[in-house]
């Protein structure tokens, strides 16, 4: 049996969410602990982990030189990683990528499963645990639609985390966190089915938004259609306009040397992310000014206002620094002339190409 959280005692306890609220409070706090916040351990790195009390010892891994830079670099997921390789026996290196382990049954014997399995079993312990408590904390609670909504906001950034940190991660552990985020949508439909009455609007909104997601949600830009594309943006012309943008960013020092056709293709794609963000090179203010940019010169098709998100999931600044889209709205356009006119310039193609028959 696979003990992925802390071990607790079985007393009952309300939270400190709860509490505070029944106490007559309304000023908006920070809490660490309330319904389904365990759920983060499933997901925090190395250095969240620790001063919760963890008992996270990698000695104990056996061949621990196999598989020690997942440890040192102490990256999200690392629980699950602890514990995928502390259970593992008899294992060879492929384990880790065809996700198979061998654990002890209850008569002492090993087998062989899935490392889903077990990992998917502590959620549903867990979900089943915090649901009774939110249960009972919701038929008490004197404070419903302040207790109900702290709480969905919590969630809600818990939930954004654990999509930023399977967005970041490369390795096979943040696959596994697909299982988790399927938890939290479970729990957001519940909420907007039974809490409905007591959700503000902007928490119903982002729900509805998580339960029930548009298909025509915009994930990347989209460049406009020209009246120079006689027959719309051709495969062939298409290949021509992307190399060109790119060509154009990396020779004027916007972008990574490292960056290739398919990161940039991606990136006006109009879909999810599926290439390493692109490296950015320039002052944020230039990055801001790039949307400026493709708005001004109608290179792309309108973003439903989720520009700085596109930015923010597309783009990584030097030394890993990561875009923070409510930073990157609240800078001011770059000043620069010059490198904002060798912005516009890597952009000259669109006005010149002709779709290829």
């Amino acid at each position: 049996m696979i003990e992925f959280l802390p071990v607790i005692d079985d007393d009952f306890d309300f939270s400190p969410l709860f509490q505070y609220f029944e106490e007559g409070n309304k000023d908006d706090e920070a809490f660490d602990v309330y319904p389904f916040s365990k759920f983060r351990y499933f997901f925090w790195n190395k250095e969240s982990l620790r001063p919760k009390g963890l008992n996270i010892d990698e000695t104990k891994i056996e061949n621990f030189d196999m598989f020690k830079n997942i440890f040192i670099r102490g990256d999200y997921f690392y629980l699950i990683a602890y514990h995928y390789f502390i259970n593992v026996k008899e294992y060879g290196f492929e384990y880790k990528v065809e996700g198979k382990m061998r654990i002890e049954g209850e008569d002492g014997e090993l087998k062989m499963v899935s490392f889903f399995e077990p990992l998917y079993n502590a959620l549903l312990k867990e979900k089943t645990k915090s649901q009774t408590l939110l249960r009972h904390e919701y038929i008490l609670s004197k404070n419903k639609f302040n207790y109900i909504n702290k709480l969905t906001k919590l969630l809600l950034s818990d939930y954004n985390n654990l999509d930023d940190a399977i967005r970041k991660e490369k390795n096979v552990f943040s696959k596994y966190g697909i299982a988790v985020k399927e938890i939290y949508l479970d729990i957001f439909r519940d909420f907007y089915s039974n809490f409905v009455d007591y959700l503000s609007k902007d928490n119903f909104n982002a729900l509805k938004k998580l339960v029930y997601p548009s298909k025509k949600e915009v994930q990347s830009f989209q460049i406009e259609n020209r009246p120079n594309f006689k027959k719309g943006l051709t495969d062939e012309a298409r290949k021509i306009v992307i190399n060109s943008i790119k060509n154009g960013l990396l020779e004027n020092g916007f972008i990574s040397n490292l960056t290739t056709y398919e990161q940039v293709d991606d990136l006006f794609n109009n879909r999810r992310r599926e290439r390493d963000k692109i490296i950015w090179l320039k002052t944020p203010s230039l990055l801001k000014s790039l949307y400026k940019v493709l708005n001004d010169k109608n290179i792309i098709t309108s973003t439903n206002n989720t520009h700085w998100k596109i930015l923010s999931d597309f783009f990584i600044y030097q030394n890993n620094a990561e875009v923070n889209s409510d930073k990157l709205k609240d800078l001011k356009y770059s000043t620069n002339q010059s490198d904002v006119l060798n912005l516009e310039n890597c952009f000259r193609i669109l006005d010149e190409v002709v779709s290829i028959k």
